[in-house]
């Protein structure tokens, strides 16, 4: 089945993008800076990620048919954007008409990726901070009947609120809510009896609803010809989302929501093998020789998917730099959507 590739990207540096973002952030009735993750320069900076992540699906998934990139700004400096195999369009383009732009939300923006004109029935969403970390085929997201593998966490929805990501945490409960009043689900969720997890009969008692599971952080699989459906369910959540142009409180996880609607409507399975691993910014520059080791021994054990998760910690460079010293090795052969380097003559006559 022809299977393409999506993500979305935004350039932090582009001035006018910029100058922008912040005449709509000024507007907001509600302060944008009590989330420190909402702010611009954690939501949009860009390390090096996005180069690295097409440099791991040319080499690990040579299937993809094509990639989409759907940004806002002027695309990359060093992206080949009339190569084959890709396209790049701006994020306003995939909205309906009359739709009140722009929009910085990124939950909005992928409930409309589906909208981009020639893509295939099936495709891959990644954040420009996913990567692949291991050879990985169409069945690693699609099974021989097109149905989706959904890969969970043994993490519950709503649980807590994550004061360092107080709006995220509050749009999944808000997710985990509008899913279990849409739709009837049989499912059996799991948790982590590591943890010291309020006994699930108990939770279910108390919180008068049924437990569900976080979806992983990864590239995630989806059907086009299921969204139609999805606005329709969803309906009431998707115009409480669009109610602000940024990510809201008000708002929901839109693909938590798909996920669990292609489950309901028999067009995903659900797997608990997830094979990846989030290195989170804070943690990973505490320990950053530690966290390289412990990426390398996940890697040889298996290790598909990878996320360089941003947020609050170190400087951009250091965090730049940590990534480039993680994948320059393993992902050091340009993917075929990058410019090739200007010859040191060509190069020393520009300066």
């Amino acid at each position: 089945m022809p299977i393409d590739a999506v993500y979305t990207w935004v350039n932090f540096l582009d001035p006018a993008w910029r100058e922008q973002y912040n005449h709509f952030a000024d507007l907001e009735s509600r302060p944008r800076r009590s989330d420190p993750t909402n702010t611009a320069e954690i939501r949009h900076s860009d390390h090096g990620e996005l180069r690295y992540s097409l440099r791991s699906l040319a080499r690990y998934a040579p299937f993809i048919r094509r990639v989409y990139l759907v940004i806002d700004g002027t695309p990359p400096e060093w992206l080949h954007t009339d190569a084959p195999g890709i396209r790049v369009l701006s994020s306003r383009e995939i909205f309906p008409e009359g739709f009140r732009l722009p929009v910085y939300s990124s939950d909005l923006i992928e409930s409309f990726l589906w909208r981009i004109p020639d893509l295939s029935e099936h495709y891959v969403y990644f954040n420009d901070d996913m990567l692949l970390a291991g050879d990985c085929a169409e069945s690693d997201f699609f099974d021989s009947e097109g149905r989706s593998i959904v890969r969970l966490k043994p993490e519950l929805i709503g649980m807590r609120i994550d004061t360092r990501e107080a709006t995220y945490s509050q749009m999944l409960r808000n997710a985990g809510r509008a899913i279990r009043k849409r739709l009837t689900l049989r499912y059996r969720p799991r948790v982590d009896t590591r943890k010291p997890w309020v006994p699930l009969i108990a939770r279910r008692i108390v919180q008068g609803r049924a437990p569900l599971n976080m979806v992983a952080h990864m590239a995630q699989p989806f059907q086009r010809s299921l969204w139609p459906l999805f606005h329709d369910t969803f309906r009431q959540e998707l115009n409480s989302l669009a109610a602000s142009r940024f990510r809201d409180g008000r708002g929901f996880c839109v693909n938590v929501a798909y996920h669990y609607l292609a489950y309901a409507q028999g067009r995903a399975l659900l797997t608990f093998d997830s094979k990846d691993m989030i290195v989170a910014r804070g943690l990973a520059l505490a320990r950053p020789g530690a966290w390289r080791e412990e990426i390398r021994k996940a890697r040889e054990n298996g290790l598909k998917f990878l996320c360089f998760n941003d947020g609050v910690g170190g400087s951009n460079e250091e965090w730049a730099q940590f990534i480039d010293d993680t994948l320059r090795e393993t992902l050091d052969v340009p993917s075929p959507w990058e410019k090739s380097p200007a010859p040191a003559g060509k190069a020393d006559e520009a300066q």
